[in-house]
């Protein structure tokens, strides 16, 4: 999490920063601030677009009985592409233009379920093999009472007898 903080604190307004010189030196500065209010207000009817449409398809989901968790998670991304497309820059422009992708957004919650239900397998196993193990280790069997005991009938069946 700290590196993440750091990537979107201090790199990131250099890489928008480096964007913004290299290209407003190509177009010059007018066409430049034109170009960010054009793709900020470009980019915000296309989320609202994007918004009404997941929108719909939670509620054909809840409608057919199905929770709209995945149109949940996609809305969630289309409001961070929302975001991406309002912060001035043309690095956070390109991100949120791709979120608006659903092919990219697919992809994205694909790594991102993956990435945290291995996360939680590998903490839970970890968690539930060394308590166990550490409750086992050295002890002596407890003494088996009443509750312990399973009673059952079985029958043997030879494979080398014909006849059961």
């Amino acid at each position: 999490m700290p590196f993440l903080l750091l990537v979107f604190f201090i790199l990131l307004p250099i890489v928008e920063i480096t964007l913004l010189i290299d290209i407003g030196s190509n177009i010059g500065a007018g066409a430049t601030i034109l170009l960010i209010i054009a793709t900020a207000v470009f980019g915000v009817g296309l989320v609202r677009y994007k918004g009404l449409s997941i929108l719909k398809d939670a509620q054909i989901q809840i409608s057919k009985g199905q929770p709209p968790a995945k149109a949940l998670a996609h809305g969630i991304l289309v409001l961070l592409a929302g975001l991406m497309l309002i912060i001035p820059g043309f690095f956070t422009d390109g991100v949120g233009f791709l979120l608006l992708l659903p092919p990219v957004r697919s992809l994205l919650l694909d790594f991102i379920v993956g990435s945290i239900m291995t996360e939680f397998t590998s903490h839970f196993s970890a968690k539930f093999y060394s308590s166990a193990f550490a409750q086992n280790k050295g002890a002596q069997p407890a003494p088996a009472n009443d509750s312990d005991v399973i009673d059952a009938q079985h029958i043997v069946i030879d494979k080398k007898d014909p006849e059961s």
